[in-house]
C-alpha cells in the first residue's frame, strides 16, 4: 500500500537556528550550532552557489551550523536512508523550491528497508567499478596468452556497468515517480530478477 506525503508530514526541516537551541563554543563567540540525531540528513551548500547543495546522511548524533540543512525523517513513516536516496533523486531532477510542501508517495516501512538494500547494493557494485576493472585489466600480466580473451572480458564489464547504471537511474525515476508500485506486484521476485542480472 502506497501513501501519499507533504514532507512537512513526515520530517523535521531545521533550516535556521532558533535562539532556545543555541550552544554556544567559548572560542568561537559567534559560531552557532544545534545538536540533530543521528540519521539525520544534512543539506549542504556545495561551494559558492546556493543553488548546489550536497546531501549526506549523518552517522552519529552530530552538531551543525547554522549555514546547513538539517532534515529529521520520522523513521516509523521514512526510513532516513530512503529518504536520502529520494532527496538525491529529487534534487537531480528538480530545483529546491519549499521542501516542506514537497510530496512522496511511500511504501510501508518493510518495502522501503527492502528498497534501500537494493539501492544500496546497486551503488556499492558500481562505486567498486574502478578497482574491479583495474583487477581484470591486471589478469595479463599474471597469465600468458590470455590479453585477447581479458580485453573481451574488460569490454563486457564494461558494459555490464553501464547497463547497471541506466538500471539504476531508471529504477529511482520508477520509485519515486510512484510507477514502480503499480508495476511491481511482488518486490521479493522482482529483486531476486534484479540481483540475477
Amino acid at each position: 500500500m502506497i501513501k501519499r506525503y507533504r514532507l512537512k508530514e513526515i520530517v523535521l526541516i531545521v533550516a535556521r537556528i532558533s535562539a532556545s537551541n543555541e550552544q554556544y563554543f567559548s572560542n568561537i563567540k559567534r559560531f552557532k550550532c544545534v545538536k540533530v540525531p543521528a540519521k539525520t540528513i544534512i543539506v549542504a551548500k556545495n561551494g559558492k552557489s546556493s543553488t548546489e547543495k550536497m546531501i549526506y546522511q549523518c552517522e552519529t548524533e552530530v552538531c551543525i551550523a547554522n549555514d546547513l540543512m538539517a532534515i529529521i525523517p520520522n523513521e516509523s513513516i521514512i526510513l532516513s536512508e530512503y529518504l536520502l536516496y529520494f532527496l538525491k533523486w529529487y534534487y537531480s531532477t528538480n530545483e529546491w523550491e519549499n521542501l516542506n510542501n514537497l510530496t512522496v508517495d511511500l511504501p510501508v516501512i518493510e518495502v522501503q528497508t527492502k528498497i534501500v538494500q537494493l539501492l544500496n547494493t546497486v551503488q556499492l557494485l558500481m562505486k567498486n567499478r574502478d578497482s574491479l576493472m583495474t583487477v581484470v585489466g591486471d589478469l595479463p600480466r599474471h597469465f600468458s596468452n590470455i590479453s585477447m580473451q581479458v580485453e573481451n572480458h574488460t569490454s563486457q564489464l564494461n558494459q555490464g556497468f553501464e547497463n547497471v547504471h541506466n538500471c539504476y537511474n531508471s529504477l529511482l525515476h520508477k520509485i519515486f515517480k510512484g510507477n514502480f508500485f503499480h508495476e511491481i506486484h511482488d518486490l521479493d521476485s522482482f529483486m531476486e530478477r534484479m540481483c540475477k542480472q
